[in-house]
């Protein structure tokens, strides 16, 4: 994982920004620390939204707006996921949210955000209007007393344990890839049902690389006989496990986790809630170039469909 200082990231010069993209986009996780100051908070929210009005709070946006920014990177939401909002809160949730609940106190395994969407330069068969999921997940730290760790599983990493044949098997269009739990209800909401994708692949080559789509809890086979694919899948999972590279944020610290390169999770924060407990703000980068019009939803420069 590479680490920069807050000088880093400003005062580049319009000669030097592909250079900076370029570095961003090789890293798995970019972890710019001490970048901005948290100043006063109130105490840890126990939902997504809203995001509270505070000077660190609003110091944590600004700067991650930034940090995208420089590397070309627009920031964007999904209008099916927290009806929208550019910001969330990672918290955990006190008793009484069912699975949000559970979630939010457990330990979460390697993923890729916005699963079900298409990778960018790439389409949903069924509906062009699906835009294409992020390009970063933006990690905003304002509290983390018991230094819970984000895990990120590059994916080098991932592919070095790979055998031929899984390698293989994972670029096969055979798997079903269902909606992660944040954006199921806003699926509902916008398309009628959630957004399941079928006969999906999960590795794709991309420019002499790979890039990749999955989570742990939301894909399987297409096909329960399919002996081979599943072994594959299960041969991902145990490479995740044995990759996990622990990435603990303080605050003022913000991580750039590349979503195409590889996967991320968290350990387990624990039961507690509310008061001084963690806190983190996310947000998605895009490189937005080449979304269409029609992707976005009407009226909003930041809200992508669904």
């Amino acid at each position: 994982m590479s680490t920069w200082r807050a000088l880093a990231i400003w005062g580049v010069s319009c000669s030097q920004r592909s250079n900076v993209q370029a570095f961003a986009w090789a890293q798995p996780c970019l972890k710019l620390e001490a970048i901005f100051e948290p100043g006063d908070l109130p105490d840890t929210p126990i939902d997504f939204c809203p995001v509270p009005e505070a000077e660190g709070t609003v110091l944590a946006r600004v700067t991650a707006i930034a940090c995208l920014a420089a590397i070309n990177s627009a920031t964007v939401s999904y209008g099916s996921e927290n009806e929208g909002d550019l910001f969330v809160n990672l918290v955990v949730f006190p008793p009484g949210r069912g699975k949000f609940t559970i979630k939010s106190a457990d330990k979460m395994s390697g993923h890729t955000d916005g699963v079900t969407f298409p990778l960018r330069r790439c389409r949903d068969p069924l509906n062009d209007r699906i835009a294409p999921s992020p390009d970063f997940v933006c990690l905003s730290a304002l509290r983390n007393p018991k230094q819970v760790p984000t895990t990120v599983m590059p994916l080098d990493h991932l592919m070095a344990r790979l055998s031929h044949e899984h390698i293989e098997e994972l670029q096969k269009p055979q798997y079903i890839i269902g909606s992660q739990l944040t954006f199921r209800d806003g699926m509902v909401d916008i398309l009628g049902d959630e957004l399941d994708v079928d006969d999906a692949q999960l590795l794709f080559p991309m420019n002499g690389s790979w890039w990749i789509r999955f989570s742990h809890s939301t894909t399987q086979i297409a096909d329960i006989g399919q002996t081979s694919a599943q072994e594959a899948m299960d041969a991902l999972k145990h490479a995740c496990a044995d990759c996990a590279i622990a990435v603990p944020l303080q605050p003022g610290d913000i991580a750039l986790v590349n979503n195409r390169i590889a996967l991320h999770g968290r350990s387990e924060p624990g039961s507690a809630y509310g008061e001084q407990t963690r806190w983190l703000l996310r947000t998605y980068g895009l490189d937005i170039t080449d979304v269409d019009p029609s992707q976005w939803h009407n009226g909003s420069a930041f809200m992508l469909y669904p």
